[in-house]
């Protein structure tokens, strides 16, 4: 019976131990505004984001953007290659990291989906038509694209709160660990257990980290914009959650080796 009871406490470490580890990697690369800022910064240089985001851009600068009537006649072909052209600009970097700053806000602070504030570009597509039309040009506080609607926000608000829950999932394991060492007979065979398990546990968390681009692909999305947009972000956010699982699995195969060990050493001492 101790024996069944210190499995089960072991079973309920190893699960919270994975369960912490994904929601502390939720918290510091997604709910973080650093993190996701870091996370999103290579979609700044993914050619088939940039192609779709390029798109909306045009439409964006064309409906928001108050331009004077005296160029109002051959505006569209200077907006798009001012659009066309906006990737190539010194600002540029700058103004996607703020993009990202505002979008997350407007993610996790908002009442709606996943949402892109590209106000900082389309303000440098504004100073590019300014500047080439001889004139100043406007440019919006705000310029919103969804890429969800409001049945995400149930997603979004369950990923915010889940992202607070590492400290007492970490806690919960280390308590569960603890207990199962007490519980058992054999100390040595229960951290062996506790370690082959989590290292079985962190591989599977590895190979199903680089499933994310895969599974970001299978949804139906609202437009091609939202669609390349996650196929990019998964393709980011499962290298970076590989990334943390490694330690992880190192952690766990120590834990086993020791496990073993302690378990010969008891055993010869007993001989």
């Amino acid at each position: 019976m101790r024996t069944f009871g210190s499995a089960i406490l072991g079973f309920a470490a190893v699960l919270l131990a994975v369960a912490a580890l994904c929601s502390a990697w939720l918290a510091e690369n997604v709910v973080s505004e650093d993190g996701f800022v870091a996370l999103g910064q290579p979609l700044g240089t993914n050619e088939a984001f940039q192609q779709d985001l390029a798109e909306e851009l045009g439409a964006q600068v064309t409906d928001s953007v108050q331009l004077p009537d005296a160029v109002a006649s051959f505006v569209q072909p200077l907006i798009t290659s001012a659009v066309q052209g906006v990737q190539s600009l010194p600002g540029y970097p700058q103004a996607w990291d703020e993009t990202l700053q505002r979008s997350h806000a407007q993610t996790f602070d908002g009442g709606g989906g996943v949402t892109l504030d590209v106000a900082p570009v389309v303000g440098l597509v504004a100073n590019e038509l300014g500047s080439a039309a001889g004139t100043d040009v406007q440019a919006p506080e705000q310029s919103l694209l969804e890429l969800g609607g409001v049945d995400q926000r149930s997603d979004i608000e369950f990923a915010a709160n889940a992202a607070k829950a590492w400290p007492f999932l970490a806690l919960g394991s280390g308590i569960a660990a603890v207990l199962a060492l007490l519980v058992t007979r054999s100390r040595g065979g229960a951290l062996a257990w506790m370690g082959g398990g989590a290292l079985l546990a962190g591989g599977a968390l590895w190979f199903a980290a680089g499933s994310l681009p895969s599974l970001a692909a299978r949804p139906a999305y609202s437009s091609a914009l939202a669609e390349t947009f996650a196929a990019a972000f998964a393709a980011e956010a499962g290298p970076s959650l590989q990334a943390w699982t490694l330690p992880f699995m190192v952690g766990a195969a120590v834990l086993l080796v020791l496990g073993l060990l302690v378990r010969a050493i008891g055993g010869s001492g007993r001989r």
